[in-house]
Order: C-alpha cells, then structure tokens, then sequence
C-alpha cells in the first residue's frame, strides 16, 4: 500500500517547513510527494529544494510544480492529482501544508478507511499553540479516542481511496481530469466537493485514530480580499442554496457545543 500525498503552498515557508519535516520523519506508507508551488515569493523555492533531496534519499518520490502565478487552491490541487491518477497509488492525500502530522499519520488514515469500508477519512485537528509537548498531547489522545470516528468532513487532510478519487475526478466537468471545481480560488472549493460526495453517496468520516495540529488560517492573510464572498457566490449558483444555512440549525448549534464540551476533557 502507497500513499500519494499532493500539498499547495503559497509563501509562508517555516509552516511548509514544518509540514514537510513531519512528512518526512512520521510516514510509513508515503510513496509520493507533490508539492504545488502557487507563485510563492519569500524561501519557499529554497526549502523545496532542500527536502526533494532528503525524501528522494528515503526513497520517496518528491516532485515540485512551480506555478508563474497563484492558480488558488483547487487548481494547484488537481495539479497534483492528475499526477496522482496517472500512478500506482492506493490512497491520495490532500494536505493542507499548515499542518504537523503524528507518527504513523497515514498507517492510521489508512487502517480506518479500510475497517469502515469509508471512501474519505480526515485526522483530528488540534489548533490550539503548538508547544515542543505535541507529540505527547498527541500520544494522550489517541491513547483515549483510537478506533473512534464520527460523521464529520476534514479539508484539512483529506484521505481518499483510488476508486474515490477516480469517481470524484470523472464527475467534475470542467476540472480536466482531476477533483476540484477550478472555478473556486480558495474557500467552498471544498464545500463543493462535499456536496458532490453526498449527491453520489460516498462515505467519510473523523478518524479519533489520528492526530494532526493546524495553523488555523495560516496562510489565508496573504490572498486577495474577495475571495471568500466570491467562491460563496459561486456556490450558491451552482447549487441554489446558501451553505451557511446548515451552520445555524438548532443540530449543529447543539453538536458544536457538544464537542467542544468534551474536547475539553480529551475526548473524541
């Protein structure tokens, strides 16, 4: 089994750098790294360099598409999963490159979408400020909450199967062989892969198996003001309902309560 990891990147080199080192330390099944380069302007360039070196010496292939502008996040995504698809990987990542990931991250991901016969598993996400402790909240947590899951969507870190992806790609008009609507810069790129994924039924699910941290926003202070009332725009014409509405039932009200409550005791 082989994973095929794709991550976009957009200036802010020391969270990729960060990303990349626990890429490269916690894999157990990584057989592939691309790496989209959206037009980065600080030492992004530089620090790709340094890690295709240290992944092809684990024998790990890492690829790096260096884009002239920045396409947005989809675009750079399914940069990336054409490659992908064109390979022998079982399972496609997306990552978002804001990210420390446990030991055995994908062993993890990867043993849960087979048990619960899933098409997309997400990690747990901690976003609180990351301290030298984090591999041992890490441990503590998976320690309380492996083997659990939930009904819930990631975009952090999105786990596919190859037939899931395959499907995914071959539904969405206008992607030229890959997953995302092009059409959305950033935000609700992922909302409409959400919503395509209920539309032809497949299965996801939170993974209490895998722990990962996030930069929340980490690198969306940068892009262009806009954008996120543009891609809702476009949702909403594509789709003909406002996806906000669904945050604000009195279910979802109450399940975020009810999570946030036990995430304070450690609890998935």
């Amino acid at each position: 089994m082989k994973v095929s990891v794709v991550i976009p990147v957009y200036n802010q080199c020391q969270l990729t750098e960060r990303c990349l080192q626990s890429l490269l330390k916690h894999s157990k099944l990584l057989g592939e790294v691309t790496v989209i380069d959206n037009a980065s302007r600080d030492n992004t360039a530089l620090i790709l360099n340094d890690f295709k070196e240290q992944f092809t010496q684990t024998g790990v292939s890492f690829q790096v598409i260096s884009n002239s502008e920045n396409v947005g996040f989809g675009r750079a995504c399914n940069q990336g999963i054409r490659i992908f698809l064109k390979g022998q990987a079982q399972y496609l990542v997306i990552l978002n490159n804001d990210t420390w990931l446990m030991p055995d991250w994908d062993q993890a991901l990867v043993d849960t979408l087979n048990s619960k016969h899933l098409d997309c598993v997400g990690p747990y996400f901690y976003e609180k400020p990351i301290s030298e402790n984090i591999s041992l909240i890490a441990k503590k947590f998976i320690t309380r909450n492996a083997g659990k899951t939930r009904k819930h969507f990631v975009p952090i870190l999105m786990c596919f199967t190859r037939s899931a992806a395959v499907r995914l790609a071959s539904d969405c008009a206008g992607s030229n062989g890959a997953m995302f609507d092009e059409r959305y810069f950033v935000t609700y790129e992922d909302t409409d892969l959400l919503t395509r994924m209920k539309k032809m039924n497949m299965k996801y699910a939170q993974s209490g198996s895998c722990f990962i941290w996030h930069h929340s926003k980490g690198t969306r202070d940068q892009l262009p003001s806009g954008y996120e009332q543009e891609g809702l725009r476009l949702f909403i014409e594509k789709w003909g309902f406002d996806p906000r509405i669904q945050e604000h039932t009195l279910m979802a009200k109450w399940k975020r309560k009810y999570y946030k409550t036990i995430e304070k005791i450690g609890l998935f």
